[in-house]
């Protein structure tokens, strides 16, 4: 889409609230590594760039070094990608797209989980950038932002990739209207109160869950994690896909590690077999997914528990960033008949079975995603049939928004960690929004 006359002359630092938009020619950062490990940092800087890849060797590495100084990327352009780490590889990927002549320069940091200091590093790289161009970051709160250097210079609110609004980070009151306001993000059902059911004593509790990345074990997706639920009850968390993957099985392919309690004793839920035996049940409308290149010729696209395995028997490259996904691979697609999912009749059927034959537990991500309204409809009304036999019941989405109305308390996780809980009058669409434009988490 055209951005020209959407956003503020001058605006160079850009937060999207939303899904990034959509420009022809501009690949998104942070979607998937696109480096090459075994390639040099100048390589992999020039790899589409408009001028420099045909150069010879000396050009090359001093129109490579132009381009990572305009990062401040402080490293050899014959390192091999490597040798470096996370932050740094994202440097170099943001450096090649500086290559391009971008229009703008598009960031999806939504499933970061960089500390601290790796953010402090990334945020002034993408300053460096807004030097060449304007910088558009999707971002799940206002707060991820608030390591870097450079001041935002407005919020832009996308929906269905469209700008529906700008405001200046600190115009609360516009932003929040921008992002309450009528779109296809808002259902019918969005502001009504749950439906009012007893609660029964509390069926699953976690007590100071972390979990790791599939491969890269040092790196913590989830930090200190703590929640109870009660039978009957509906815990809506938001983009906390890890927590609910590490709590089914270790299913996201990480290290798990803390106390989980069912009905108040220590419940074994390591694998897949055991939680499924303990009547802790999961299904997800968007299971993520690793893209992880060719196997044998095939481009193949793996979950965090398959990724985790892969990387121990050495099939793939441990070197590499591997980042989560939840549409459907761009290499998938190719693939005629491949699917990423089951179908929504086939999960509706499953979760009727939920209601004949109550599970303790039923952890639900992505339940609402992709559906018409009349499809949310009737998956609403399964999932309150689920809660009201007796099920303690947890829902997931990376769009919050999503499960208001239905959940009978939310818990936003930012970064890391669940940072606020939403229940009574302000698990909204409006509390939703008034997380989203904060900038006062603790780090």
């Amino acid at each position: 889409m055209p951005l020209s006359g959407a956003l503020p002359d001058g605006a160079r630092l850009i937060a999207v609230l939303g899904d990034p938009p959509a420009v022809d020619g501009v690949p998104v950062l942070g979607v998937e590594s696109l480096l090459i490990p075994l390639q040099t940092v100048a390589d992999n800087v020039l790899l589409g760039a408009t001028s420099g890849f045909f150069l010879n060797k000396s050009s090359r590495e001093r129109r490579a070094m132009e381009l990572i100084d305009r990062v401040g990327l402080a490293v050899p352009p014959t390192t091999p990608v490597f040798e470096l780490d996370a932050v740094d590889q994202r440097i170099v990927e943001l450096a090649g797209i500086l290559g391009r002549t971008p229009e703008v320069v598009l960031v999806d940091d939504r499933s970061s989980r960089f500390d601290a200091a790796e953010a402090l590093r990334w945020h002034t790289a993408l300053a460096h950038a807004t030097e060449v161009a304007p910088v558009l970051v999707a971002v799940n709160t206002l707060a991820d932002l608030r390591f870097s250097p450079r001041a935002v210079d407005c919020v832009a609110v996308l929906r269905a990739g469209d700008v529906v609004g700008t405001a200046g980070p600190a115009d609360t009151d516009r932003l929040l209207g921008l992002l309450v306001g009528d779109g296809p993000a808002v259902t019918e059902n969005a502001d009504d109160a749950p439906e009012n059911r007893p609660f029964g004593p509390v069926v699953l509790e976690l007590r100071n869950i972390s979990v790791s990345h599939p491969v890269h074990r040092e790196r913590m997706l989830v930090e200190d994690a703590s929640l109870a639920v009660r039978a009957g009850e509906i815990v809506g968390l938001a983009d906390a896909q890890d927590l609910v993957l590490g709590v089914f099985g270790a299913s996201s392919g990480g290290e798990v590690s803390g106390t989980i309690l069912l009905d108040g004793a220590p419940a074994d839920l390591s694998t897949v077999e055991r939680a499924i035996a303990s009547r802790v049940l999961f299904i997800s409308e968007h299971p993520p997914t690793y893209d992880i290149g060719l196997l044998g010729g095939i481009p193949t696209s793996v979950s965090g528990e398959k990724l985790a395995r892969l990387a121990r028997m050495g099939v793939i490259d441990r070197r590499r960033e591997y980042l989560p996904r939840q549409a459907p691979s761009m290499l998938i697609d190719a693939l005629s008949g491949a699917r990423s999912r089951p179908s929504t009749a086939a999960m509706n059927e499953v979760l009727a079975g939920w209601v004949a034959n109550p599970p303790r537990v039923a952890m639900i991500t992505e339940p609402f995603s992709g559906l018409s309204p009349a499809e949310q409809g009737k998956r609403r009304a399964l999932i309150e049939r689920i809660a009201a036999a007796g099920v303690a019941v947890i829902l997931e989405s990376t769009e919050p928004e999503q499960l208001v109305g239905l959940s009978d308390r939310l818990l936003l996780q930012h970064g890391r960690r669940l940072a606020t809980e939403l229940r009574g009058e302000d698990a909204t669409l409006r509390g939703v929004a008034a997380f989203r434009t904060r900038t006062d988490f603790p780090t």
